[in-house]
């Protein structure tokens, strides 16, 4: 019975041990920091103890000190030379000794432990992917495992879908994370089985999958795959979102969960560009380039250039002109890029309302050029934001004679590199340039989790108390309102910068704007609804095809009695008749008013999101 006991007890021990490898990253740490601390406490009390008892040299006494603990970090113990000691024959004494051996051994084979229970612990872990918030990553690389990581120092569980060949040197990184890897077939084909096996049946868990590793069309077959084994397992899609790394004209309502579509609840689509626009505006935000007087009215105007018309360039001059547009201020853009001519065609005829309502300037010289040189020398006291967009390496060079002609007149301008790795901010310093520089797959950035409650709480609340709760009145949204949504949740706060107020502020406080302020903060507002819309590509409402929809309404509503049909929004088309300056939008409320009897007052529709702004807050 004794030797059960003992062999029984030895063994839980033993697999506790083991088990501390399941814990957060943060409790494992906090773990071998307490053994190893322990152990070495107990060494150095009863190893001292002991030596101070048998050696009259003091020096020598504590060397033997030093190296018996440093004995027991492998596993030998000088035990013998001081059992002798009355001391040492107590059994609380030996206890202790013996507590220290093992918690200072552990700590040392902790590594070799993790290699011998690496195929069992991972499986564990597999198994307790079945309940709490779950990541998937359908493919491993470096920006993958970055985001995991972050995601696993959060607590939060996270499975890596593996090729077959993946390195065992890839999957220790993954172990030692605290994640769970797969190379199952059912696992990379995104099957039934592997959905089921994942327990998605519960109402409300929060799953995301993250397809952002491969191509746009690997990232959105596996999606597609995704949704349909979990619709052929009818899942509720309520708490399962979807990243997804894709080009911006793929048809994402096929993934989206309306109440005519399964799909997913919530679904985020980027590709790298415009991830590294994002990053550019949010840690380099161009309304801390502009100042504001006590009415809330640009004192300056947004002036850009931008090195490079690429893929990367168009997302930077996109993502300018959304976050660019101040009341009091005018937005102009000078590009220069040697193959313009050879890739711009298709923005060109893509983003007509883009470039044909704002200042932009095109030029096919380098940004080397002597031409680039003299307009930032002749302009620098003007521009607000240098981006070089070229998407390459970083051009030491050229970032430095930038920065040096910039921030000698003009400091308070942003000098931005966007590459497809990262985004830097570049400034000079007594010590010469400085750089401060973004992961272009930051978990904050690329989840926007944050942004998508602000989001669904802004759309809500333009619902007007429908009797539906926000994730109701979200799933009956198409994307674009989604995004739309998610723009202006975005821009609060310059909104709060542009009144002089902290977000502490506003909501201790309150939101007490005076008139000058609201005029101005609406204004804005409109302008920068008007942005958004051009840079995804719509254009304002011609009259002819104005009067056409009115008609289409007039006999809709004569044949059926009623007709939804929005008259000045053509979402097929991309065009909005109220795309024009806020002093003409009275006008079209009269215009539609005369029509359908109602007044939709546009203007008043700027106001509602500027006084929301308290609300989105909390």
């Amino acid at each position: 019975m004794k030797l059960i006991i003992v062999a029984l007890a030895a063994c839980i021990i033993m697999l506790l041990l083991i088990a501390n490898l399941l814990l957060k990253p943060q409790a494992t740490k906090k773990f071998f920091l307490i053994a190893g601390g322990t152990a070495n406490v107990l060494g150095f009390f009863l190893y001292g103890y002991g030596y101070s008892i048998m050696e009259d040299n003091i020096p020598m006494a504590v060397f033997k000190t030093v190296f018996a603990v440093l004995r027991m970090f492998v596993g030998k113990d000088s035990f013998g030379d001081m059992s002798d000691l009355e001391f040492f024959k107590l059994a609380p004494v030996q206890f202790f000794f013996y507590l220290a051996q093992i918690l200072a051994l552990y700590v040392t084979a902790s590594a070799a432990m993790t290699a011998f229970g690496a195929g069992l612990v991972n499986r564990i872990r597999r198994v307790m992917l079945r309940t709490g918030e779950l990541n998937i990553f359908p493919c491993v690389n470096d920006h993958t495992l970055q985001l995991g990581k972050e995601l696993c120092r959060q607590g939060e569980r996270v499975l890596f879908i593996c090729d077959k060949g993946t390195s065992e040197e890839v999957l220790e990184k993954i172990r030692s994370m605290r994640a769970v890897h797969s190379s199952r077939d059912s696992a990379l084909a995104a099957s039934e089985s592997f959905v089921r096996s994942l327990g998605l049946n519960k109402p409300n868990r929060p799953v995301t999958v993250f397809a952002i590793g491969k191509t746009a069309s690997d990232n959105i077959a596996y999606a597609q795959a995704f949704r349909k084994s979990m619709k052929n397992l009818s899942v509720p899609t309520s708490g399962k979102r979807l990243i997804l790394c894709a080009n911006e004209y793929f048809d994402l309502s096929t993934l989206i969960n309306t109440g005519t579509h399964y799909g997913f609840e919530n679904v985020r689509a980027f590709d790298e560009p415009a991830l590294a626009a994002r990053i550019m505006t949010t840690s380099c935000p161009p309304y801390k380039t502009i100042s504001f007087d006590e009415n809330a009215c640009a004192k300056e105007d947004f002036h850009v250039m931008i090195v490079g018309f690429g893929n990367m360039g168009q997302a930077v001059l996109k993502a300018l002109v959304m976050h660019g547009q101040f009341y009091g201020s005018h937005f102009s853009a000078m590009i220069f890029d040697p193959a313009g001519d050879k890739i711009d065609g298709s923005f060109k005829m893509m983003y007509q309302g883009l470039l044909s309502h704002y200042d932009i300037t095109f030029s096919e010289k380098d940004g080397r050029s002597a031409e680039a040189f003299d307009f930032l020398y002749h302009h620098v006291n003007e521009l607000r934001y240098v981006v070089i967009a070229t998407g390459g390496h970083t051009d030491s060079d050229l970032e430095f004679s930038y920065a040096n002609i910039l921030h000698a007149a003009n400091p308070k301008a942003y000098l931005v590199s966007c590459r497809s790795s990262e985004v830097t901010e570049i400034r000079t310093d007594t010590d010469g340039i400085v750089r401060k520089t973004w992961p272009l797959y930051n978990e904050a950035i690329v989840s926007g989790e944050a942004l998508d409650r602000v989001a669904m709480e802004l759309n809500n609340q333009y619902c007007g108390g429908n009797g539906k709760s926000a994730r109701e009145n979200w799933m009956a949204c198409d994307y674009f309102s989604r995004l739309s949504s998610e723009a202006s949740a975005d821009f609060t706060p310059a909104f709060l910068y542009m009144a002089g107020k902290t977000s502490e502020e506003v909501k201790k406080d309150g939101w007490e704007l005076t008139p000058a302020q609201e005029k101005a903060l609406c204004r804005t507002e409109h302008e920068r609804w008007c942005a958004f819309h051009f840079a995804h590509r719509y254009r304002t409402m011609t009259e002819e095809e104005w009067n056409a929809r009115a008609e289409m309404y007039r006999s809709e509503k004569k044949e059926k009695g009623y007709s939804n049909l929005a008259i000045g929004k053509n979402r097929r088309n991309r065009t909005h008749a109220c795309l024009i300056p806020w002093e003409e939008l009275p006008e079209q409320d009269l215009r539609e008013m005369a029509v359908t009897g109602i007044d939709p007052d546009y203007q008043e529709m700027n106001r509602h999101t500027i006084f929301l702004i308290p609300k989105l807050l909390e």
